[in-house]
């Protein structure tokens, strides 16, 4: 799974990065990779290198890979999948600004690097699925720091 080559398409996909129909135009891929600090090799990546680039382990527990793998959501894909009026409540929720008792939203995953209106957010679809039916959400395996990042406490 890990020695999977994905393509630009692929990407995409995954990314959720929507273009014109009949475009060649990849600019907004390419404007994700590098926030993610992702480099094709021969026009593909492999999906170590994303799940590094999303702060993920590369051992994953098996029964999450499809979770994994799965493309992310957009806002909008996100409000029709939970039945939302709005996209732009979703926004809200991700800031907190929940109705009382609610569990907190799942956390997005910002495809943009801080980037202003750069529309880059996007959702895992297990997560939450996960949140609007009420149960835990998946916890996957964070990667380890780099050797020496981690400051000594006296």
């Amino acid at each position: 799974m890990l020695d999977q080559a994905l393509t630009r398409d692929d990407l995409e996909v995954f990314f959720c990065i929507r273009k014109k129909t009949g475009s060649a135009d990849r600019r907004a891929l390419a404007k994700v990779l590098r926030a993610l600090g992702i480099r094709l090799r021969g026009g593909t990546a492999r999906w170590s290198l994303i799940l590094r680039a999303l702060d993920l382990s590369e051992t994953q527990d098996p029964r999450h890979w499809a979770d994994l793998t799965a493309p992310l959501l957009t806002a909008n894909d996100v409000a029709t999948l939970i039945g939302a009026k709005d996209p732009s409540i979703i926004y809200r929720w991700e800031k907190g600004k929940l109705p009382a008792d609610t569990p907190p939203f799942p956390p997005s995953i910002d495809l943009s690097n801080g980037r202003k209106h750069a529309r880059a957010k996007r959702w895992r679809k297990a997560e939450v699925l996960a949140w609007h039916q009420g149960r835990p959400l998946p916890r996957y395996a964070k990667a380890a720091p780099a050797f020496g990042a981690l400051t000594p406490t006296k």
